[in-house]
């Protein structure tokens, strides 16, 4: 399983997640980065997925570094 983190409060509103993984990123009313079918956690946005998909890529994108990547419990990115 991988979980996808998206630290809301540092979004820069860039929208390099959304250009690069549409099927799981978008900006949302206020212009700042949401995973779809997300759960919101401290203002974090959080979902478990079983594959990474492009989450990955999304996390690469990212120039303040607010997408993280975790594969069974464990960050990779």
């Amino acid at each position: 399983m991988f979980k996808l983190v998206v630290e809301r409060d540092g979004c820069t509103s860039c929208g390099s997640c959304e250009d690069v993984c549409p099927e799981l990123f978008e900006l949302d009313e206020g212009s700042i980065a949401h995973i779809i079918g997300s759960e919101r956690v401290d203002n974090n946005d959080v979902l478990e997925i079983k594959d990474e998909k492009c989450g990955v890529d999304a996390a690469e994108s990212c120039p303040v570094m607010i997408i993280h990547v975790y594969e069974d419990g464990e960050e990779i990115l």
